[in-house]
């Protein structure tokens, strides 16, 4: 049965890619990789991730904050290190050489700083002009991958959590589709089966001259629904008849 409460929405991952390659995935993904390993480089004997952010400074593009949490792992322990900035300093010497990073400086208690270089940024961006805007999709782990949408209760009245699963449900989908993944919709309809059955022998029984009778808003089906439930669970021969009309529904 749908859940009508559902507000957001899940995925489903499948079928690993191959492991991704170097410079793959987005900006922040490629100054992380290069941090984690100038981590293993700084404190091997510690398994620690690399915490990056955008930096919110004039002082750099991107800052890796792990120097001060590092230093509460490490210290007391015969480091050779003598405060978080000694940290800090060490992991901008350990980042790998790369086109990615113009330069690094270390602030306060091991703040890592990081520059992007301006002439990797510039190929990035005609690459982008030459190729379409695409070439800036980050490559993912994933190749295929079930979004399951807001499902709701087609027995009971929608409301603004279906709307909200739904839209981050598409946006998910067009991120990952623009990210070269194969993304399989899915929106589950729910209480098709005995729910639904007992809606209708019940509005049979209150309304024996349906045809006559127009039409009706959502919000009385939903009365009906309650109503019909209460007699479902208190009157066998109405119960019997509720089933009798699922059967029909799913031979129909």
């Amino acid at each position: 049965m749908g859940d009508e409460t559902s507000t957001s929405a899940s995925m489903l991952v499948q079928e690993p890619a191959p492991p991704a390659v170097q410079g793959a995935g987005s900006v922040k993904q490629q100054i992380s990789n290069l941090v984690a390993l100038s981590l293993r480089a700084t404190v091997p004997e510690v398994d620690v991730e690399p915490t990056v952010e955008v930096c919110t400074t004039k002082f750099g593009d991107y800052q890796c904050n792990n120097a001060m949490g590092l230093w509460s792992k490490v210290k007391g322990s015969g480091t050779n290190f003598k405060n978080p900035n000694a940290i800090g300093q060490a992991i901008a010497k350990n980042l790998p050489a790369c086109d990615v990073i113009e330069s690094t400086s270390v602030a306060g208690p091991g703040f890592v700083n990081i520059v992007l270089s301006n002439s990797w940024v510039a190929k990035r961006i005609q690459d982008m002009l030459v190729n379409g805007i695409k070439t800036w999709a980050p490559i993912l782990p994933v190749k295929r991958l079930v979004l399951d949408f807001s499902s709701p209760n087609i027995a009971k009245e929608m409301h603004v959590g279906h709307l909200r699963s739904t839209i981050i449900g598409d946006t998910l989908a067009r991120m990952f589709e623009f990210s070269n993944v194969d993304v399989l919709r899915r929106n589950h309809v729910g209480d098709w089966g005995t729910q639904f059955g007992m809606l209708i022998e019940f509005l049979f029984e209150k309304f024996p001259e349906w045809e006559e009778l127009g039409s009706q808003a959502i919000g009385d089906l939903q009365l009906f629904y309650k109503a019909s439930k209460e007699k479902f669970d208190n009157d066998a021969e109405f119960k019997d008849r509720a089933q009798q009309a699922v059967v029909r529904l799913q031979v129909s």
